[in-house]
């Protein structure tokens, strides 16, 4: 009689002791998902180079810490548009139930880190000059306007080369003929007959005709 009621006692036992574990590991795996999940933002450069200037010894000049203080709001401004961008697509997605509740988590930190990352840099820049770090956002947005013009004109010749290599693609696998010469030249065939100099090279030398003129006026004379 005892004997038939230890197994079923043992049983009860280990699997009670066995949820209570799992239960315990779930809980643990699931508040560490929540703490350590990956950050929106990639690492901060700039504002590590900025901490360790600060920190240097000896002592790096007060114009190198506010050019690296001004390249520190320039990044930020640049994760300011990013989070503008980010924010409208992802309460779109949300709603839809296309994002989980980690990532708009995940999306709150990083909102939470570039207000403290703000203050900081204002903070510091009214260290250098008193009412500078009113000033200093407005002028890192000049910066990376400027940068972001300047990396646009620059990839026009990357992108024209990418659509010419789709064009010729694209007439390989149709069987269609491709003209380089017409991708690589600018302005139309009409624009260059309009600008293009006189077919007779005469016209453009006026030493030409003033040593013809005289030669014939002397074969006059004789």
């Amino acid at each position: 009689m005892a004997t038939s009621l230890a197994v079923p006692i043992a049983y009860i036992t280990v699997l009670v002791t066995s949820l209570a574990i799992f239960s315990r590991v779930y809980r643990r795996r699931r508040a560490a998902e929540k703490t350590s999940f990956e950050p929106w933002f990639p690492a901060h450069p700039a504002r590590d180079i900025y901490i360790t200037l600060l920190s240097a010894e000896p002592p790096v000049p007060e114009s190198m810490l506010k050019s690296a203080l001004l390249v520190r709001a320039t990044a930020d401004v640049k994760r300011i548009w990013r989070i503008k961008e980010d924010q409208s697509a992802l309460q779109g997605l949300h709603q839809r139930g296309l994002v989980g509740d980690d990532t708009m988590a995940r999306f709150a930190a990083a909102e939470k880190e570039l207000e403290a990352e703000i203050v900081d840099v204002v903070s510091e820049a009214n260290t250098f000059r008193p009412g500078w770090g009113s000033i200093i956002f407005a002028t890192a947005s000049e910066m990376a306007n400027a940068e972001r013009t300047r990396d646009t004109v620059m990839g026009i010749g990357k992108a024209k080369a990418q659509e010419e290599k789709r064009l010729q693609l694209r007439a390989k696998l149709l069987g269609l003929p491709i003209h380089q010469a017409e991708l690589s030249e600018g302005p139309p065939p009409q624009a260059q007959v309009k600008s293009s100099p006189s077919p007779n090279p005469t016209l453009s030398t006026p030493a030409t005709p003033a040593t013809a003129g005289p030669t014939k006026r002397k074969g006059k004379k004789k």
